[in-house]
Order: C-alpha cells, then structure tokens, then sequence
C-alpha cells in the first residue's frame, strides 16, 4: 500500500490477523484472542492510541523474550473481599480479565471487592475491563502505573506513567456510563501514534519537548514528557494512582523497583494495577441503582447546551457511538498501520492485511 490515506479493515479480519500474529511468536490460542480482543475493541470505540497500533510493541517484547508468551496468573495473597495476584511478565490483557471476573465474583460474595495485580504488563485500554463488571452490575474501578517516564508536576524528570484509570456504572434503558482516561493530557501512544501517521502537529497542551518545553510540534514533542490534565489537579490523581497500583499491589513504584523483570525506570515493563468492583445489589439495589443512573443520565442530556454545542454527553456514550459505526463500516487503519501489520504477518508467513486470504480467515 503507498502512505498517506486510510483502509478499513472488518473488525473480525483484524481481530483474525493479530490472533494469528500473536500465535506464530508462541502465545496460546485462547491468550491470543483476549489479547486481539482487547485491541479490537479499542479500535471499535475509537481508542487508536490503544488498537492495532500496538501490536509491533508486543512482538517487539516477545522478540526480545521479555514478555513472556504464555501468562500464568499465580495467587500471592488470598483474604476474601481483597485479593493478591502475580501476573508473572505475561500479558496484561489475560491477567487483566482474571482479575476482574474474580473481583466482581469476590464482590457478589463480600459486597466489595479490591484485586491488585503485581508483574503485570499493558493491560490495553481500561474500559475493557470496567465495563463488562458494570454490565454485571457491579460499579467498577481500574488504575494502572508503569514505567518512569512522566515528570511530576513542574518537574523534567520521569517517575511516573500516565497513570490511566477508569470507572464505569450501569444503567437501565440509557447506555452504561464507561470513563477511561490517562492522568496525563493524552496517552503517549497518542504522540507515537501521531508520529508514526506523520501529523505535522499536535493540539496545544499535550505534550512537552524533552527539556519540559511546551509545543505543538510533533516531531520535537516527547512521548513520554507529557502535560497532566487539570495541571497539578491531574498530577495528584496521578499520585493516587500510583500509590494503589504501586505500594498497595506490591508492584514498582516511583523509581522503587519490584519485580523480576530486567527492564526497569524508562523500559519498565512490569506494572501494577487495582480493581475496585461494588456489588450495588447490596447497596441502593441494582435495579434501584439503574433506574435512578438512567434519571441522571437524562438530567444530563436535559440540560440547558452552551452557545454552539449541539450535544452533551455523559462518558462513553461517543465511543458506544462509534463502536456501532465501525462495526458496520470497518475500522479505518492509516495505510501506514496497515502496512506496518501487513509487515509484522509477512514475518511469520502470513500474506498481507486486507487480501482476499485473510478477508477470508485463511491468513
């Protein structure tokens, strides 16, 4: 393909394509799908910064034999309502989606439920994993630390991630409320992502060069010196984050590092991370619960709009919205990402994205 334009790519050709990518570097079939799965999704609700895009990253750690191809989740500490787990280097996305059916089956059982995870990696966007335990109707919350790569507040050296977390709610007739976010402006996979498309700019308070200075420029602006959104508002949710997902999980922390791995500070893989999962049914009761969300939810969309908006919004609802349409119309891939794909199969002996063997499911 030459650059510069866009292809849309069916979502289950996609999800086909990086399964059988994932498989060729030794990981386990059914591994492979929740890995792709997580991808997909997140490439379904417009979260590209968090999609395909990231599948390089992976068999670039799986070259190197530091991400492990088959995850074992192991058991560090068992009390009931709180649980400890060791994700052992493998993927994030296994780990991830294990922890969370036992913190919402914990939370069905106690009423609340805390699961960390130490020795996990990526885990993908958060809102795959908060929003199938609001589904089961339970509130959900999700943060996750990494490497050091973000400054503190005011500072040019990196000690924190981004710190993402997320929060989802169910509700009734209206659609679940799912919020995911980096503590950061942006995720840094945005810049990268924005590097790799070859945008000549990137919106003002993003990103910051690598002496701390603000630009809009993308090819000076650092992927890891990045703005905290709200400024020092942003960097102390950050801070929570990191002490939950850090010191609380047992995982590294700051510039602390804990963990088997050999990367760390800057090339840390390991990370930690929290879920919080509340069974509502024994709080206000569910269905109470999603009556009462669906009242707020139109409370919202009730509201008076400011001079030239022509919607609001609760979290979640344009990433539902697009999930829809590109579900039906595909999922739009820069020709570059495709090619980049395409790239990454044909060293495993898979013919290139988007010919009529893969469209097929015969890559």
């Amino acid at each position: 393909m030459s650059g510069g334009g866009v292809v849309l790519v069916d979502h289950e050709v996609l999800r086909r394509y990086e399964i059988a990518i994932l498989e060729r570097w030794g990981v386990p079939s059914d591994q492979a799908a929740v890995v792709a799965d997580n991808l997909v999704e997140a490439d379904l609700r417009g979260v590209e910064s968090h999609g395909a895009h990231l599948v390089e990253l992976y068999v670039a750690r799986l070259k190197s034999g530091h991400l492990r191809p088959r995850t074992e989740v192991t058991t560090v500490r068992d009390d009931g309502a709180t649980v400890m787990l060791d994700g052992g280097v493998g993927f994030g996305q296994v780990a991830g989606v294990a922890a969370m059916e036992l913190a919402v089956a914990r939370a069905k059982t106690h009423g609340v439920a805390a699961v960390t995870v130490r020795e996990g990696t990526h885990l993908g966007a958060l809102a795959y994993y908060t929003l199938p335990a609001a589904e089961a109707g339970c509130f959900a919350m999700a943060v996750q630390n990494g490497p050091t790569i973000v400054p503190p507040f005011g500072g040019r050296t990196g000690i924190f991630s981004t710190n993402p977390f997320s929060w989802a709610a169910p509700a009734g007739k209206e659609l679940p409320v799912v919020y995911d976010i980096a503590t950061t402006a942006v995720a840094g996979n945005k810049i990268l992502l924005a590097k790799k498309r070859g945008d000549p700019t990137i919106p003002e308070g993003w990103a910051n060069d690598e002496m701390g200075r603000p630009t809009t420029d993308t090819a000076s602006a650092s992927a890891q010196n990045l703005c905290w959104f709200g400024g020092y508002k942003g960097f102390g949710i950050a801070l929570m984050v990191e002490v939950l997902s850090g010191i609380v999980a047992g995982s590294s922390f700051g510039h602390t590092e804990q963990t088997d791995s050999e990367l760390v500070g800057k090339r840390r893989l390991a990370k930690g991370w929290m879920f919080l999962t509340l069974d509502l049914e024994r709080f206000c009761g569910v269905d109470r619960f999603r009556e009462q969300m669906d009242q707020l939810i139109r409370d919202v969309h009730a509201t008076e709009r400011a001079e030239g908006v022509e919607r609001i919004y609760v979290p979640g609802e344009i990433e539902h919205e697009t999930r829809a349409e590109r579900l039906a119309g595909g999922i739009p891939l820069s020709v570059e990402l495709a090619d980049e794909l395409s790239a990454l199969g044909g060293d495993v002996g898979l013919a290139p994205l988007g010919t009529p063997s893969t469209d097929a499911g015969v890559p």
